[in-house]
């Protein structure tokens, strides 16, 4: 059974299982009904509580530090995700399992674009989460590999899951375009660095098709 919470502001949608192990997805708001479709099937099949996260302020609260925006008119990032990661472990996570019943949780994190970016960002912040994946994640984001490169990890033991679609590399904006490239950059880094990392170059554009990817993210890294 699914069910949907409002906590603070966001909105968790909640597949339960009867573990402890719980995995948060940092979804856009335009996939929620494509989530819901398949996390119910999908908790049931890792044995692990999954979590649609949706309602965050996309442009500040994912992205780690201020950069000019994408596209003409759009806002700029303004590099909020040290707070917003602090409320998440503080507060939203903590709030939700306790109203869920679920004591001493394994987390997992999944993102997707800017939230991929995201739950990249985070090894090196926490050790909250046992594994993460990135979706499409926005990888290309202003100065992130030259960031990453003499960065120690705080999540030194889990499982990185990559994946980015082939057709990605071919955006007109200059900046996005060098995803496939700082990805492949990005994941080598982390091998490096002692993580196990599973990078998938896969068929599609920017996180489309959407559903055959949560499911290799859920396999990869639950």
């Amino acid at each position: 059974m699914i069910t949907t919470r409002a906590y603070h502001g966001l909105t968790f949608t909640v597949a339960k299982a009867s573990s402890a192990r719980v995995c948060y997805v940092l979804l856009p708001e335009g996939l929620h009904s494509d989530g819901i479709k398949m996390i119910e099937e999908q908790a049931g099949k890792h044995s692990c509580t999954i979590i649609l996260v949706t309602g965050m302020d996309w442009n500040a609260d994912l992205t780690p530090w201020p950069a000019p925006g994408v596209f003409k008119r759009e806002k700029p990032f303004e590099g909020k995700a040290k707070t917003f990661l602090k409320e998440l472990l503080t507060d939203y996570f903590p709030g939700v399992e306790e109203a869920e019943g679920i004591h001493k949780a394994e987390r997992y994190l999944v993102g997707i674009s800017l939230s991929g970016l995201f739950a990249v960002w985070t090894l090196f912040m926490t050790a909250s989460f046992k594994n993460i994946a990135s979706i499409s994640g926005s990888l290309w984001y202003d100065s992130l590999v030259d960031w990453i490169s003499p960065q120690d990890l705080v999540n030194t033991a889990g499982k990185v899951h990559l994946s980015l679609g082939d057709k990605e590399k071919n955006s007109k904006n200059p900046r996005m375009a060098t995803v496939e490239d700082s990805t492949a950059t990005i994941a080598h880094l982390l091998g490096e660095k002692g993580l196990t990392v599973d990078f998938q170059l896969v068929n599609g554009t920017h996180f489309s098709p959407i559903i055959p990817r949560l499911e290799m993210a859920f396999d990869a890294i639950l």
